[in-house]
């Protein structure tokens, strides 16, 4: 009965590492995607528990990108979620470079319920446009926000339900813990990428972060929930709405451990 104890625990603790292990924050497209080769399907994820949202727009310098201008410097393409028993992985694959200081990348907002209330931000910079430093969570009182009341509508000091709906840096709030992040450009297995989608001759740069399921108020766990990225002046913005049927609690994988125990006591001859 040791033995079938033992094995239980040895297959509970491997299934959890090994789920827990299928992201490094390590600014790699090779978690998410299968290898590139420079066509639409490039964006498809590697696995069917990551949710994801697409928008390669363009290639061009400039162009119109939904509500503002800026073209592959300012395209947010893709973002990538995926769920363990413990963390909420997050990948947003932009255009957007790290080292603009004229528009710089806004924080990851979460919105429970999806009611428009964003209450946690996950600071990618930290610096003038927001506060707090990069990987810092925040539970948000006050989201800063962009250019745009409306698509292709320039209002900076305007305000309307569409630029509530796009926050890009968090204003205030209180600090209550931190998250692996790195934002750079983006590699595949540790190379850099020379084709990615239909633009393949222009730049891609990955944030890449884990965030503690723990952190997030208890009350909110499994409720719907949307996560979105965009810049400072939101001239273009990603958001994915990941199902939370699909969080594995710690009990799933410790019921798997039960279950292999107990087949192998069914298959066990009595006398």
């Amino acid at each position: 009965m040791r033995r079938l104890y033992t094995i239980a625990l040895s297959c509970f603790l491997w299934f959890q590492t090994a789920y827990a292990l299928a992201i490094v924050v390590d600014g790699d497209l090779s978690d998410w995607l299968n290898p590139p080769t420079g066509n639409a399907n490039d964006w498809l994820p590697k696995r069917s528990s990551i949710f994801y949202a697409v928008e390669d727009q363009t290639g061009g310098a400039g162009a119109y990108l939904d509500p503002g201008y800026g073209g592959q410097g300012y395209d947010a393409e893709a973002i990538y979620v995926e769920i363990d028993a413990g963390m909420l992985y997050v990948a947003v694959v932009t255009g957007l470079a790290p080292n603009n200081t004229t528009w710089p990348a806004g924080d990851l907002a979460i919105d429970f319920g999806q009611n428009g209330t964003f209450e946690y931000g996950i600071v990618v910079l930290g610096d003038s446009w927001g506060i707090g430093q990069a990987g810092d969570v925040f539970q948000t009182t006050a989201w800063n926000y962009g250019l745009w009341t409306a698509p292709n509508v320039h209002d900076p000091s305007g305000d309307s339900p569409y630029k509530r709906a796009h926050p890009t840096t968090v204003k205030s709030g209180t600090k209550i813990g931190s998250a692996s992040l790195v934002y750079q450009q983006a590699k595949y297995n540790s190379s850099p990428i020379p084709k990615l989608g239909v633009y393949s001759g222009n730049n891609h740069y990955l944030i890449e972060a884990a965030i503690p399921l723990a952190i997030f108020d208890p009350t909110l766990r499994g409720q719907k929930f949307d996560i979105h990225w965009t810049m400072t002046c939101a001239n273009d913005w990603i958001q994915v709405d990941p199902d939370p049927a699909s969080v594995p609690e710690p009990s799933t994988f410790l019921l798997l451990g039960a279950g292999m125990l107990g087949a192998r006591m069914r298959g066990k001859p009595r006398g």
